[in-house]
């Protein structure tokens, strides 16, 4: 929703700036141009989020890889 307002507060500002011609407002529309252009932010929540749970897989994977294993010989002995 903020970014819709937003979007609807620059269109304002660049009818303004078409109409009356003030430098500040289209040094603003322009800077907010520029802001838009660079690299997308990182969304830091996520980015943890992700490798929390990247992590406790790989350890649930690694308890359910080691079960087997204690399964298998304990089934089948030791000898191959």
């Amino acid at each position: 929703m903020a970014g819709g307002r937003n979007r609807e507060w620059i269109r304002k500002k660049m009818t303004a700036a078409a109409a009356g011609g003030s430098l500040r407002v289209r040094a603003l529309s322009t800077a907010l141009r520029q802001r838009r252009r660079r690299l997308p932010r990182v969304d830091l929540l996520r980015f943890f989020y992700e490798s929390i749970v990247f992590r406790l897989l790989w350890v649930l994977e690694s308890i359910i890889v080691l079960a087997r294993l204690c399964f298998f010989f304990l089934r089948f002995g030791f000898r191959l």
